[in-house]
């Protein structure tokens, strides 16, 4: 009996969990044969190019959050620029017609190449996420670029760090890739 008992309360306790879990993998499920997200059709290398560009961001985030964290905001606004920010070469496929270098296709890699396509191919409204971000990374290096002068400045710069990845979420929430 004591066994039994034992056992009930065991399933009591378990299966409302279990029955959670459940229900949170068939929303989840859901939602991905629902994706009402724009689908890129991008070819394979652009895509795979596109996919390595937002894994260099990806890590130039993490390298700017861990100089910020050690307290090095010059440095952290230095990777934010040059690696993030408007005029790094990540931004190329983002930036508007008039900021975008006068290339011959002739003098082009084949990078340059991929950048090129995925910039024709790229929806506006993904272009104006893109952007956002990268002109968010400026911003976030003015203020570490202060708060590395004044430690009263530490906290906006934090809040502007924050502000980043927002845009790469917003970007993510509206476009996927097969």
């Amino acid at each position: 009996m004591k066994a039994f008992f034992s056992w009930m309360v065991c399933m009591i306790i378990v299966l409302p969990v279990q029955a959670e879990e459940l229900m949170d993998h068939a929303q989840h499920m859901n939602a991905m044969i629902h994706d009402n997200r724009q689908l890129l059709n991008y070819p394979p290398d652009v895509r795979a190019h596109a996919l390595a560009n937002m894994r260099a961001h990806l890590q130039t985030l993490a390298d700017i959050m861990e100089a910020f964290a050690n307290a090095k905001y010059a440095e952290a606004a230095d990777i934010a620029d040059t690696r993030l920010g408007m005029d790094s070469p990540g931004a190329e496929g983002c930036r508007p017609e008039e900021m975008k270098m006068d290339m011959k296709m002739s003098r082009m890699t084949e990078a340059d190449h991929l950048t090129h396509q995925m910039d024709l191919l790229m929806p506006e409204g993904m272009r104006v996420l893109g952007q956002s971000m990268h002109k968010t990374a400026n911003e976030f290096a003015a203020k570490a670029r202060e708060a590395a002068k004044n430690s009263n400045s530490v906290s906006a710069a934090a809040l502007a760090l924050a502000k980043i990845p927002q845009q790469c979420v917003a970007c993510h929430d509206s476009y996927r890739m097969q």
